[in-house]
């Protein structure tokens, strides 16, 4: 008898212990593919923007993107796990009658799993990721140049440049009659902007803007791009880390418009309403131009906030706009011409910061915030026009990459949603055509400095070609989606020459 029962104590507690593993299978295969279907519907990047997004240390992140994913995903998953475990005592309950009903649902279990794997490949875009990364390309042996074998000289006075990127600004955030996808124009004083000014469009009418090619679709890479004119594709550091925001040296061997305007004598500063240490931003922008770098922590030591004061991703623009008014003016009283060069934050997915000066107009969150950094950029720019060194300054607005959230652009196809650009106070005028151009972060490189008065031999520098001259810009000449392609192989050049 006690034989017995110690072997149906033996059978219970196999019985118990195997529902566990299936349990935790089942549990495991069902969070991953909740996981990447959100990540999927949500954000429908590539891979590669994904690697290096994870790969970036958190210090300096916002908060919301880990709370979201956990309010997002986590009650799914709890809800499947409480219906593995009902189901688990309903079989336990009739282990006598229903034992191949138990037989089949581990199997179930593990074909949960399997089939969530390869869910998650596919949803990842990860076979055309390997794909690329095991071909070579010698696009940058055949079309990069090095800013430092060309002449770039300044015609006349050297004209001093305030740069805004604003974060995510696409122009399918007006309306579809001003060239955007919306049935309201979440952006009027930016669209008026570019029609008052300078902005080069990919359409024949109406608002447009520049490309991302993958490898440009994050900050880091976009600043990157859009004052190298090369990609973000250096390699990750051991374990899989992205280490440049821990190297000694960033990109030693990329000649950079800061590098080129330090050269000429300029005092640059870079400002911005987070922790500049994250992605290697403070490190990229001191080692080439020798910018001096104000963040969150520059503004808890100027006094702007408060030592503990900290929302979204450190302080709101509406804080920043006002420190950039304190620095231009103290920049401007120098004698030396200045880069400005500054990024705001209030648009950054998840949907966006509200901040105190944000209206409710509209139904949807994005839309007043949208809204909001719209009217605080025109504000800003109107601030500007009425200050002595407004004659003397080029300002240019330009998005930093497409939104990582699918927030308002749903249904808009990546490839038409374009970045914003505008070039206001540009010294010369275009030799070419301003619409119907396809350009990408990289033009941009060459193209300030076109638009600060500067002769550019040859006017091409790195994978970018001024927009301001005649010339076809790569994506032109070799297509958009070769040129995406290309950059994208791995480069023996671009390891020997750029890390």
């Amino acid at each position: 008898m006690k034989q017995k029962d110690l072997t149906e104590r033996e059978q219970r507690r196999r019985t118990i212990l195997w529902s566990v593993l299936f349990g935790v299978i089942f549990v495991l295969g069902v969070a991953m593919a909740v996981v990447c279907g959100w990540y999927r519907v949500t954000y429908n990047l590539e891979f590669k923007e994904l690697l290096y997004t994870l790969a970036s240390p958190l210090k300096g992140t916002g908060e919301s993107t880990i709370s979201l994913i956990l309010r997002s995903c986590l009650p799914v998953v709890l809800v499947f796990a409480a219906l593995y475990i009902g189901g688990a005592v309903l079989l336990w309950k009739k282990r006598e009658t229903w034992r191949y009903a138990r037989r089949i649902g581990a199997v179930f279990c593990v074909a949960v799993l399997l089939g969530a794997s390869v869910f998650s490949v596919f949803a990842l875009r990860l076979p055309a990721y390997i794909k690329v990364l095991n071909e070579k390309t010698t696009v940058y042996e055949d079309y990069y140049v090095d800013p430092a074998t060309v002449s770039i000289t300044a015609d006349g006075e050297m004209k001093n440049l305030i740069y805004i990127y604003l974060e995510s600004m696409e122009t399918t955030y007006a309306s579809v009659e001003e060239g955007g996808a919306q049935y309201t124009n979440y952006m009027p004083a930016l669209t008026a902007l570019a029609e008052e000014n300078i902005s080069f469009s990919d359409k024949s009418d109406g608002l447009g803007g520049f490309h991302t090619p993958l490898g440009t679709g994050w900050t880091m890479s976009a600043l990157l791009a859009t004052t190298s004119g090369i990609p973000f594709s250096f390699p990750l550091g051991e374990n899989g880390h992205n280490k440049m925001s821990q190297r000694e040296y960033f990109a030693s061997g990329l000649t950079t418009l800061g590098d080129i305007l330090a050269e000429k004598g300029y005092r640059q500063e870079f400002l911005c309403g987070s922790d500049s240490a994250f992605a290697g931003r403070d490190t990229y922008f001191e080692q080439h131009g020798n910018y001096e770098v104000f963040d969150l922590y520059t503004a808890r030591e100027e006094y702007y906030i408060d030592e503990d004061y900290y929302v979204w991703w450190g302080f709101e623009d509406e804080i920043l706009y006002d420190i950039a008014k304190d620095e231009l003016t103290e920049l401007a009283a120098g004698e030396r011409p200045f880069n400005f060069t500054m990024l705001t934050v209030d648009t950054h997915h998840v949907n966006g910061y509200v901040c105190d000066l944000c209206g409710n107009a509209y139904g949807n969150k994005l839309a007043n915030v949208v809204s909001c950094a719209d009217k605080q950029l025109a504000d800003f720019i109107d601030w500007c026009t009425e200050q002595d060194f407004y004659e003397d300054t080029v300002i240019i607005i330009t998005g930093d990459h497409p939104r990582m959230d699918t927030t308002l652009v749903a249904d808009t196809d990546y490839y038409d949603r374009t970045i914003y650009n505008c070039f206001i106070n540009a010294v010369p005028t275009p030799a070419g055509a301003t619409t119907e151009r396809v350009f990408t972060s990289f033009d941009l490189f060459p193209t300030t400095l076109a638009a600060m008065g500067f002769t550019i031999e040859g006017d091409r520098l790195g994978l970018g070609v001024n927009m301001f001259s005649d010339q076809q810009t790569l994506a032109e000449k070799l297509g958009y989606e070769y040129l995406e392609t290309e950059i994208n192989k791995f480069s023996d050049y671009y390891i020997r020459e750029f890390s």
